[in-house]
């Protein structure tokens, strides 16, 4: 059975992730953004999730959520909660 992984990726390119640096290993100030390109890769076992995660970890500006793109929206779109509905997953 396949289940769809829902996967943003930053409009502008922003960072998605902490970055730290210096000695004391500080976190550097980042803005996510807010608005986002929305494709669904799918899964069918672990280790194609692990396949995805892998290849996402190279990839700073995108990540994925457990929602699921409402119908009739269109890319770019806005991460908030009428832009994207829960979707059960395994």
């Amino acid at each position: 059975m396949s289940e769809d992984i829902t996967i943003l990726t930053s409009a502008h390119q922003n960072s998605l992730t902490k970055t730290f640096s210096g000695i004391v290993l500080r976190i550097q100030t980042f803005e996510i953004g807010k608005d986002f390109y929305v494709s669904d890769e799918p899964v069918s076992d672990l280790q194609s999730l692990s396949q995805l995660l892998q290849r996402l970890e190279s990839k700073p500006t995108q990540t994925i959520i457990r929602g699921s793109l409402i119908e009739g929206k269109t890319n770019p779109v806005s991460s908030n909660k009428e832009t994207f509905a829960e979707r059960s997953q395994q």
